[in-house]
């Protein structure tokens, strides 16, 4: 009888899974953050949902912060814009508005909808509510504020007008846009806080 050829074994290669680590993890975990604040809010927002969202174990969270608070926090400071983006023209409105616009550029799409998640939340959390002024907030006018006082020591705005409360009118318009009308403002928008109420009460 004629000999049986030998079977042919094919072997199948499995891909292998690089275990991800550095920047990369660090994204995941920012944006499965976003995205549980988007989703599910500050109240619900778990180290387990965040590493199920990210892909990633438990470990790396429990590591570097030792609690959700710090988590979102720290996400947040890390994604608010870098004001050195910005250059300014020397036109005192056009810098306002120029400013503006590129400080809350971050705060369109899922990023907007976690801060606005938020920023109706955070009432409820005060030491959640105090570091979210302290570290995300403040420091994100606090460059504008800069921007006006150096315009009042040249003369351009009445120095005698920049009082906390004037300080606060864009801020105040900004989050309360975002809140209520559940949306970023836009440049249109930030133009007409401008010119229709901030300058308006700094120069007349």
């Amino acid at each position: 009888m004629p000999s049986q050829p030998a079977a042919v074994t094919q072997t199948v290669e499995r891909p292998v899974r690089r275990r991800r680590g550095g920047p990369a993890v660090e994204k995941a975990i920012s944006d499965a953050v976003i995205a549980e604040l988007a989703e599910v809010g500050f109240g619900r927002l778990t180290f387990e949902g965040v590493a199920e969202r990210a892909a990633t174990g438990k470990s790396p969270l429990y590591r570097r912060w030792p609690d959700t608070t710090s988590l979102v926090i720290d996400t947040l400071e890390k994604l608010r814009a870098d004001p050195s983006g910005y250059r300014r023209t020397g036109v005192l409105r056009d810098d306002v508005i120029g400013l503006t616009v590129h400080m809350t550029k971050t705060l369109h799409g899922v990023k907007g909808e976690a801060f606005r998640s938020l920023l109706g939340e955070a009432h409820r959390y005060p030491l959640l509510l105090a570091r979210f002024m302290s570290q995300v907030l403040d420091p994100l006018f606090e460059t504008l504020t800069d921007l006006l006082r150096d315009a009042a020591g040249r003369g351009e705005i009445l120095a005698e007008r920049l009082t906390p409360v004037v300080l606060e009118v864009l801020h105040a318009l900004i989050v309360k846009r975002a809140l209520l009308r559940a949306r970023s403002p836009t440049k249109k928008d930030i133009t007409e806080m401008v010119d229709e109420v901030l300058l308006p009460l700094l120069v007349r």
